[in-house]
Formats: C-alpha cells, structure tokens, sequence
C-alpha cells in the first residue's frame, strides 16, 4: 500500500499556512496528538477522516476559533497567535464551517458586509456597500437580490455566498467544511471549477474538509488523512490510491469489493432466507401532493429500492408523504397488497413504515436526551407496567440495538455528545426500535465519515438481505445509491414511472445523466 509523506515530515519551504506539533484534549482527552500539516499558496488540500478523528479541532485550530494546549500555527514563514477568527481573519485565514454563520433575516448585503460595514464619520454608506455585494454576487455568478434577506433563498445557495463573502475579504487562505453537502449536481461541479481557480489563477491555498473522495480526487493536489487524532497519510493525489485513504481511515472490510450485484439481486428476491422477498409490499401509483406530481414505485421485501433525484426532485417529499408528514392529495398506496392510508408518523408506525430524516439535528435526536432515552422514545408505551415506565426493560432493548450498531461514546450522556455518525446510528437505531416492516431513509449517511458510512451500508443491506426488510432509500451521492440499492428509480419534477434502471445503466455517470435528462 502506498501511503504517502507522513505529515511529520517538514519540507524546505515556509510559504504558506502551517500547523506545527499541534497537541488539543478535552477534558483529559487528547484529540489531536502533534499533529502537523502544510497548506501552500495555489494549492488545494483535501482532509480527510473518521468522526472523532479531529478533523474539526484542526480545523477550528487553524481558523483561530480554538487554541490549542501546545504547537503553533505559522503564516508565511512567520509564527502567530490565533486567539479568535477575527485574528484569523486579519493574517488572511478565513473559514466557512458546515454550520452556516450568515444570518438569514439581514440582507444579503447586510451578510456581505457583517462585521466589517463601511462608514464615513460614523455614517453607515449603506448604497456603496449594496453596490459592492450587487458586484460580488455577479462575479460569482450568484442569482442573489441583494434587498432580500438571506433566509428566504435555499441553503445551498446561503453556502454558495458564504465561501463568495470569506474570498471577498482577501483571504490567502480558505478553510472548507464539507463545502458541498448541500450542493448537488452543477452546484458541486461549479464550486469545485472554483476552487480549482482560486488556487490557480489567485493562488490562494484551499483546505476542504470533505468525506467524498470522488471530489477530493477532481480537485485536490494533496490529499491529508486523520486518524485518531495521528496525520496518517499527506501525500500527492497522484501517489495514493482511494482505497489506500479508505483503508487507513476505515479499515480492512470498508475496502473489500462489494458482493456480486446479481448475487445480491437473487438474495433480495428471495428474502435472503425468510421467504418473504417474491410480494409487493409497498406499492405506490401515482402518488401527488404539493411537490408531487406521479409518484409509481414498488418497494419488495428483502430488497433495497433507491429513489434518486436532484435537489428540488421530490425525493424527500416522496419519504415524508408516506408517513403523513406531506399531504397526499391523489394516487393509491398499497402495504402488503391492502390500502394504506398514512395520517401521520403515528398511524405510519403502527402500521410498520418508518422513517430516518435527513436533518438529524432538526428533527431527528434530542440533543438533551441521553442515546438510550432517544432510541426509546417512539416505544416508551411499550415498556410501561402499572402506568410507570420501566427503565430496566428500556435501558436493556436500546442497549442492545446500540451495541449492534456499534456506537461508539458514552450512551448515558446526552446524544449531541457524540459524533455526527455515532448520532446518525443512534437514529437508525431509534427506527429498529420500532420494528418496521418498510424503512425509509433519507441520506441516512449525511455529513458522516467513511468508515461509518461503510458500516451503515452494511447494516442497510443486512435489514434488507439477511432480515427480509423493505428499504426505500434516498441519497444525492450517486455512488451510495450504486453501492447499496438492489433496484434505482430516478425521481425529477416529483414523478417517477417506476420502471427500475437497467443493471447495466447503473454508474454515477448514468444515474447522472438520467436525472439531469429529466430535469
């Protein structure tokens, strides 16, 4: 296996954006151990790593919003004190974290220029500055009204201006946190053709935190792996193969080749040892609704169906209709060959459909609650004697499925404690909880990283395959959809006709294609 530079070794040159022996603990924990990494001018580096890795603390270190126990950071050859971002700010270093900082009731204009308003004698030159952000969001090609508040656009497009506003207060050096999740399509292809310019043609030095090697791979001339809070892997992208980044990151089995797709087919349809894989148990025709607009799919036992679709197809809206939380206005559903009729979550989980939403810390964990209270929260009625709960039965049945899931943390703390993936399999965990007949994800591996997302596929196709569970899954990564699913169908302008792709039309490119066809 070829692994690169390690990052402990120094090179010659000092220009540059460095962190030197970097050394972080919380509460007695050392996060990052002398950690060290380079970002040069005109450059693009690509970190990587597991939740837990310290690929935030780095990158907070780096951005001035966390000091570390020892080490230092060096701009240029030249060593400086990074107490706050704005100190960050002032030697060039700006950074855009997932978490969105821009504010969505001011203006666009008023984001712009947040922090940093012109004025001439204490008088606020509000036009100059309107003018000014009008420009910048015409450079970046931003369909952005610059009166408007923030919040009435989509996120995607909040990010976009985002990583428009740290470039426009002169940064040498930019730091990204999974820039694209929230970008699909053009929009990922635009960012990316972006920062390739920015190193290019500004020479501007670009770190992105991102799990999609496939982007790290367009785009970056370095890729750097965490592990554990060790710099595993800094290398060239041309002298380290992705499975050698998968490897050191996730391990041995996240990089075995998948088991046969025909292999994998015949399993599903025969329930994969339950005997239950030849109905129809969900079947849906031509559903509507506010955002749909023909919905036809059937989803079989012990088989994976993925629906995919661009931002704005449907595909959520599909999920959220089947459990009542999108109002249904047209078309039949069938479970297990009788009329379903979802009201809402509850009368969804009764009758065995459940789901795992996309946005775990809007309306999926409750960050105050402990892991075994939030997995148990939809079956609380179940573990009550005498009109009391019982802890012991509640503590023992979430226990357990947090154990096969293999969560990592302390599960008698509150949940927000843990890691975005760890939180991630405490959701599905929770959806277990409730024995469902038909489980529904919703980009089940968002913002997780590798070695994670590689566990969750497996337990996604073990439900389906060995347990005889119908998975409707939806993802915007091409590749999850490729890997996990058994059957695609491909969602745009909220239809779908149900027709499966092609075994043989079933790569990224294809999958691409086909929605983009239809958009």
């Amino acid at each position: 296996m070829t692994t690169g530079r390690m990052a402990t070794e120094p090179r010659e040159d000092r220009a540059g954006l460095r962190a030197q022996e970097i050394v972080k603990r919380y509460s007695g924990v050392t996060v990052l151990h002398g950690v060290s990494v380079a970002l040069r001018p005109g450059e693009v580096l690509g970190l990587v790593g597991h939740n837990g890795a310290g690929k935030s603390t780095l990158l907070r270190t780096m951005s001035g919003a966390t000091v570390p126990d020892s080490g230092r950071i060096e701009v240029d050859g030249k060593e400086v004190q990074l107490d706050s971002p704005a100190d960050a700010i002032r030697v060039g270093i700006a950074t855009v974290y997932q978490e969105l900082s821009l504010l969505p009731n001011l203006t666009v204009a008023q984001n712009v220029f947040l922090g940093a308003e012109r004025t001439h004698r204490g008088v606020l030159q509000r036009d100059e500055m309107r003018q000014a952000a009008h420009d910048l969001v015409r450079e970046f090609g931003l369909d952005l009204d610059v009166d408007r508040k923030l919040g009435g656009y989509p996120v995607a497009t909040r990010q976009l201006l985002e990583i428009a506003v740290a470039i426009h207060r002169d940064a040498k050096y930019l730091l990204l946190d999974e820039p694209t999740t929230s970008l699909e399509g053009t929009q990922v292809d635009r960012l990316l053709e972006l920062l390739r310019s920015l190193a290019r043609e500004r020479g501007m030095g670009v770190l992105m935190v991102n799990h999609k090697l496939d982007e790290i791979y367009a785009v970056a001339d370095r890729v750097a792996a965490l592990v554990d809070g060790h710099m595993r892997i800094d290398a060239r992208v041309d002298e380290v193969s992705r499975d050698d980044v998968v490897l050191a990151i996730a391990g041995e089995e996240a990089v075995r080749p998948s088991e046969d797709r025909a292999t994998r087919a015949r399993a599903g349809a025969l329930g994969a040892g339950n005997g239950n894989g030849s109905g129809r148990r969900l079947v849906v025709r031509d559903l509507t609704g506010p955002a749909l607009a023909g919905v036809t799919f059937t989803a079989e036992p012990g088989r994976v169906l993925g629906l995919y679709g661009l931002v704005g197809s449907g595909r959520t809206e599909i999920l959220r209709s089947l459990v009542g939380l999108e109002p249904i206005t047209g078309g039949e559903i069938e479970l297990d060959g009788q009329p379903y009729h979802p009201k809402n979550p509850a009368t969804a989980q009764a009758a065995g459909v459940v789901y795992v939403t996309e946005e775990r810390k809007l309306d999926g964990i409750v960050a105050q609650l402990d892991s075994i209270t939030n997995v148990g929260l939809p079956v609380l009625r179940r573990h009550r004697r005498l009109g009391l709960l019982d802890h012991r039965a509640l503590r023992r049945e979430s226990g357990t499925l947090l154990e096969q899931l293999r969560v990592r943390g302390d599960v008698n703390s509150p949940v927000s404690s843990l890691s975005g993936g760890n939180q991630q399999k405490v959701l599905l965990a929770r959806a277990l909880a409730q024995r469902p007949r038909v489980l529904l994800l919703d980009e089940p591996t968002k913002g997780v990283d590798l070695g994670v997302k590689a566990e969750i596929h497996r337990i996604v196709r073990s439900l389906a395959h060995e347990d005889g569970m119908t998975v409707v899954l939806v993802s915007s990564e091409e590749e999850e959809v490729c890997e996990v699913a058994d059957d695609i169908v491909v969602v745009a302008h909220g239809r779908t006709d149900g027709v499966p792709l092609a075994q043989d039309r079933r790569s990224a490119r294809d999958l691409r294609h086909a929605a983009w066809s239809a958009a």
